[in-house]
């Protein structure tokens, strides 16, 4: 019994098999660059998350030895928002327009100044924010510019597209639907006025199903091609924040996952959906749960930005190496993450990146600290309204590439006052889309009962009473930059209402 599964992220594609026991046998990392044609643009062809996934195919199942045959069920889980308009014989129209696209910025502004109520569009799709880059404003911005691709028989999300070429299904999950901006959460449907102004019709939007459930079978051209048995299920996933989440084991209230990736973000399972003014919230995979999700839209990625200029090909382990020498607050440097705007609680796309207290005596690794320190004060930014709601916490369970790291691990408990578990698979999104095939395929009856069988944690951090008075300062310092160089002028030229 094996699963194979696809996250398709900004940046990369990971395949990963992973066998009945919940084992990770094999993963592999497929990188492709996004295409910036103008500024604040972001696209890719199509074709590179096809080839992406099938190199995956190769390489995982060349590193286990497993047998093809075996394989039971396909599963995934991507980025939210990007898509990719196709003609009547499914031939793309356009590049996929990626979620980090901020060409819509302006139509977002006019619809809200105009017609889209705050209050009511946050009641129908559980965004905080009337957000530039979900896929509905940039619908509008093909209607105004690119009308022969607004005019596509079918628009289709990542894994969508994939699904289709994989089974002749067109179909997507309601996470990925809620997160497009034009699904109504209170009645499970396309919501009719937002296609209106988006000037569509539901016959160009996929069918809607719950995560995990089989959208069609391996298509026998396409098992030839890649290697495969025909006939295998191939099943809907979720967005990456969630199956991490569900890899992760946070499938009751209470739990929160944490990903520092490209962005921040986190899952906090709920009993009930919150309505807040600060964090998005949406339909669980689990039925009858809910989830909050406050994230900010640059993270690590700021890291990366940074070895790329000063250090280009070396590794994270050389680039971080001499950092845990840097004492706590880097020596007065404060560094504001928000390349792209800030996210939750105060979003403001006009935000940018700011490196302050800079002195002749900083180094390389007192940059490198401060952005991790700064990641750190980004995840309590984001917990602080959860917490409001009076949801206890007990512990994070943290995701992702920054998870490898036990110096940014520590730092995350010390600040929050909250011990920071690191799970065995950190590859928790590719495990969650397995965890949803198995159900979907019957493995599992649920996934609380597929999470009790399969996550496992690796290693707990525990915070430092010491430490942690220490970075409350850190996170003050952080607070007030942000506060004296963005919420005060944000508040005063009336763009937050």
């Amino acid at each position: 019994m094996l699963y194979l599964t696809f996250d398709i992220g900004t940046t990369s594609l990971k395949t990963a098999l992973i066998n009945g026991p919940g084992e990770l046998l094999a993963v592999h990392v497929e990188e492709y660059a996004l295409e910036t044609p103008r500024p604040d643009w972001a696209e890719l062809d199509p074709e590179t998350y096809w080839f992406a996934a099938k190199a995956g195919i190769e390489a995982v199942f060349e590193q286990c030895g497993k047998s093809r045959q075996d394989l039971s069920a396909l599963g995934f889980s991507s980025q939210g928002q990007s898509f990719i308009p196709l003609d009547e014989g499914g031939k793309p129209l356009y590049n996929a327009i990626v979620w980090v696209d901020g060409r819509a910025q302006k139509i977002a502004e006019e619809w809200e100044r105009e017609w889209l109520s705050l209050q009511e569009y946050q009641a129908l799709s559980g965004y905080p924010s009337v957000a530039a880059g979900l896929t509905v404003f940039k619908l509008a911005w093909l209607a105004r510019y690119e009308p022969t691709a607004h005019q596509a028989a079918r628009f289709l999300f990542l894994p969508d597209y994939l699904i289709w070429r994989l089974t002749g299904a067109m179909a997507t999950d309601y996470n990925l639907a809620q997160m497009s901006g034009l699904y109504d959460i209170r009645t499970g449907d396309w919501h009719p006025q937002l296609m209106e102004a988006a000037g569509i019709t539901p016959e160009q939007l996929p069918q809607v199903l719950s995560p995990g459930t089989v959208a069609g079978e391996l298509l026998p051209a396409v098992a030839q091609e890649w290697g495969l048995p025909a006939g295998v299920p191939v099943c809907v996933g979720c967005n990456d924040q969630l199956a991490g989440a569900v890899g992760a084991g946070n499938v009751q209230p209470g739990v929160v996952t944490e990903t520092t990736g490209t962005a921040l973000a986190l899952i906090v399972s709920t009993p009930e959906l919150l309505v807040d003014r600060t964090f998005y919230s949406g339909v669980h995979a689990v039925p009858g749960l809910f989830y909050a999700m406050p994230h900010a839209g640059t993270s690590a990625i700021v890291l990366k930005w940074l070895r790329d200029l000063a250090a280009p090909g070396a590794s994270y382990e050389e680039f971080l190496d001499g950092v845990d020498s840097v004492p706590i607050g880097c020596e007065g440097l404060t560094v504001l993450p928000h390349y792209i705007g800030s996210g939750a609680p105060e979003y403001n796309p006009r935000a940018r990146g700011v490196f302050a207290g800079l002195t002749l005596r900083h180094e390389r690794q007192h940059l490198v600290r401060a952005i991790m320190e700064a990641c750190a004060c980004l995840l309590q930014e984001c917990l602080e309204p959860v917490q409001a709601h009076q949801l206890q916490v007990d512990a994070v369970r943290s995701l992702g590439g920054a998870a490898r790291s036990d110096l940014w691990l520590q730092m995350k408990a010390d600040l929050l006052g909250i011990a920071v578990e690191r799970p065995v698979c950190s590859d928790a999104a590719n495990l969650g889309g397995a965890m949803l095939a198995a159900v979907g395929t019957g493995q599992f009856r649920s996934l609380q009962e597929a999470a009790a069988a399969w996550y496992r944690p690796a290693r707990t951090f525990k915070p430092d009473a010491t430490r942690h008075t220490e970075y409350r300062q850190v996170y003050a310092k952080y607070r007030d930059l942000y506060e004296r160089l963005y919420a005060r002028a944000k508040r005063q030229s009336g763009i937050q209402k």
